[in-house]
């Protein structure tokens, strides 16, 4: 993983994204642990730069799940056109849908046996510290709209982005009234756990390739 070139990527798809407070918003990404930050304390890239790395995963399984129409993206079940999002709504949602994972983490440490020696070291470990215990992506999306203007869409994808995961009854059924009324919450949903719970941690192409030569469809459109 190249954490530099991951940033300069990160901002020249952002750079795309032309609207009032963008530069606001970079500047609160910048001065946050966004590019240092991992994407989890022990699963999917709970490593240094992870959140970032997961974020470009999760844009480039976004475009291979949608299909591209001149300087928009279609969302296709079962053959029929269900949503529609301009590339820059994508990039948004796709890049920034985890930006409630700033000020989230932090490491420590504990005791650990080195099985070649017999005697115990200290290891460090990330640990979470949440300092701004507003939810998941429902915080992602106030905190996007501190700075930016998001869509309907853009803002339902974003705050329901994690699916059914530790939803109650009730919750759940909210959740299924979303994505009848906002298909592309499921479509982000779907970016999000085929690089989450199949574990890539694998470096994507953003231009439209793995780098890995996983079978890309299988995870995402079977």
């Amino acid at each position: 993983m190249n954490i530099q070139k991951n940033i300069s990527t990160f901002e020249a798809e952002l750079a795309q994204v032309q609207r009032p407070g963008m530069d606001k918003l970079l500047e609160y990404i910048r001065k946050s642990d966004f590019y240092t930050a991992p994407a989890s304390t022990k699963h999917h890239l709970a490593c240094e730069g992870g959140l970032l790395q997961h974020s470009l995963n999760v844009l480039d399984a976004l475009r291979h799940i949608l299909h591209k129409c001149g300087d928009t993206w279609e969302y296709y079940v079962a053959g029929e056109k269900v949503a529609s999002i301009p590339d820059q709504g994508l990039i948004v949602i796709a890049l920034l849908h985890d930006i409630c994972k700033t000020y989230y983490y932090t490491t420590s440490t504990r005791n650990v046996k080195n099985d070649d020696t017999g005697k115990w070291e200290k290891v460090p470990f990330y640990t979470v510290d949440d300092k701004m215990p507003l939810g998941h992506g429902p915080k992602s999306a106030m905190i996007l709209k501190e700075y930016i203007q998001l869509t309907t869409p853009e803002m339902y994808a974003i705050w329901f982005h994690m699916g059914f995961v530790d939803l109650t009854h009730s919750e759940a059924q909210t959740f299924s009234a979303a994505v009848r009324k906002y298909p592309l919450v499921w479509a982000l949903h779907t970016a999000d756990m085929a690089v989450d719970r199949t574990h890539l941690s694998v470096t994507l192409n953003v231009t439209g390739s793995l780098t890995s030569g996983s079978h890309w469809s299988v995870l995402t459109r079977a």
